[in-house]
C-alpha cells in the first residue's frame, strides 16, 4: 500500500471521484435512449459536451488521489495537468449549459404548445371492451383518426404493432424480462407516470389502449390495478383521452368485472360515436 501524504485531501478527492464516477456511469447508462429522444443533433452534441466535461473531471479526480500518495508524492508536472483537465472540464460544463439555450436565444427554436379543436362527439374517459374489439378501434383511431395513441401490452413492441397493422405506435412492454423495452408489470407507479405525462403533453385528442389488466391484477392484486384503471380514466377525462381497456369476463372474478364496467363505459358507446 502507497503511504498516504494528506488523509484529508486524500479522502475527499477519493469522494469527488466516486461521485464523479457515478454521474459518467449514469450518463453513458442513458446515454442511447436519451440522445434518441433529443432527437436535434445540436442538443445530441450538448449531451456529448456534458459526458466529456465529467469524464475530463474523473480522470483529473484519478491523479488527485494518486497525488496524495507516494505514487504521484505531489508531482508538480501532474498537478498542473490535474488543473488543466478540471478546468477543461469546467469549461465543458459551461458550454453544455449555453448550448442548451443558446438555439432559443437566436430564435432557430421555439415552445409551441400543440393544440387542436376538440371534437364535439367523442366523450373523454374510459372503456372495457373484448379484446378484438378494443383492438379495432384503437386501430381506427390511430389511423383514421390520426390520434396520438400508446398502448400497454404484454406483447412485445414489433409483435404488437405487427398484429395491429400498426408502425409507429409507441408500445410500452410489460414484462419482466430484462429488457430496454419492457417495463416491469410490479411497477405500476412507473407506468401510470409515463401515461400520465403523454396524457398532459398536449392539448389534442390522444388514446390509450391497456392490453394485459389480466396479468396487472396477478402481479399487483385487484385493488392496486383497479385504483390505476380508475385514476388513468381521470387524467384521461381532464386530458382530452380515450382510455379503451380490454376486459375477458371468463379470467376475472364476479366483483372485479362488476367494478369494472361500472366505472368505465362500454366500447359500444364509443364505436357508436366513431360510426356517426
Amino acid at each position: 500500500m502507497p503511504e498516504i501524504i494528506s488523509i484529508g485531501y486524500f479522502i475527499r478527492d477519493l469522494i469527488v471521484l466516486v461521485a464523479t464516477s457515478i454521474i459518467v456511469v449514469v450518463l453513458l447508462a442513458m446515454g442511447g435512449k436519451t440522445k434518441k429522444n433529443l432527437g436535434f443533433s445540436y442538443f445530441i452534441r450538448a449531451f456529448n459536451s456534458l459526458l466529456l466535461a465529467f469524464s475530463l473531471i474523473v480522470v483529473a479526480q484519478v491523479i488527485g488521489v494518486l497525488l496524495r500518495t507516494t505514487v504521484l508524492n505531489n508531482d508538480p508536472t501532474y498537478s498542473w495537468i490535474r488543473s488543466a483537465m478540471l478546468t477543461a472540464g469546467a469549461l465543458l460544463l459551461l458550454v453544455s449549459s449555453v448550448m442548451i439555450y443558446l438555439p432559443f436565444a437566436r430564435g432557430e427554436y421555439m415552445i409551441v404548445p400543440i393544440a387542436s379543436e376538440p371534437a364535439d362527439s367523442i366523450r373523454y374517459g374510459a372503456y372495457w371492451g373484448e379484446r378484438g374489439r378494443a383492438h379495432l378501434i384503437f386501430t381506427e383511431l390511430t389511423k383514421r383518426y390520426r390520434m396520438p395513441g400508446i398502448a400497454v401490452t404484454r406483447d412485445p413492441p414489433d409483435m404488437f404493432r405487427r398484429k395491429l397493422g400498426l408502425k409507429l405506435i409507441p408500445v410500452m412492454w410489460v414484462s419482466t424480462v430484462q429488457h430496454g423495452d419492457a417495463v416491469s408489470p410490479t411497477k405500476l407507479e412507473v407506468i401510470m407516470d409515463n401515461l400520465r405525462r403523454f396524457l398532459e403533453t398536449a392539448n389534442i385528442d390522444k388514446v390509450i389502449l391497456i392490453d394485459c389488466v389480466e396479468y396487472f391484477i396477478l402481479e399487483n392484486g385487484e385493488d392496486a390495478v383497479l385504483k390505476f384503471i380508475t385514476s388513468i380514466k381521470d387524467f384521461a377525462t381532464l386530458n382530452r383521452g380515450l382510455v379503451i381497456v380490454t376486459v375477458d369476463k371468463e379470467s376475472l372474478n364476479e366483483r372485479t368485472f362488476s367494478i369494472l364496467t361500472s366505472e368505465l363505459k362500454p366500447i359500444a358507446d364509443l364505436e357508436k360515436t366513431l360510426a356517426r
